[in-house]
């Protein structure tokens, strides 16, 4: 079995914006999870939306962790 993978990209990133779709391809662990684009976010994402960012990440964590 894959692990998951989160894939969270920003809708105003010139520089990754056509690698979205390659790494949800090329990642197993990408398959069956939510992928999020966060609103006005630049290319230093954890930096232009820190708390949207966080709020994904933990969502993700409650998502694919079994306790």
């Amino acid at each position: 079995m894959e692990k998951p993978f989160l894939t969270a990209f920003s809708d105003k990133d010139p520089i990754t914006a056509a690698g979205e779709p390659i790494f949800r391809k090329m990642i197993p662990g990408t398959q069956g999870q939510d992928h999020t684009t966060i609103i006005n976010g630049g290319h230093f994402l954890q930096e232009d939306q820190s708390a949207r960012l966080v709020e994904v990440i933990l969502k993700f964590i409650a998502d694919t962790t079994q306790l």
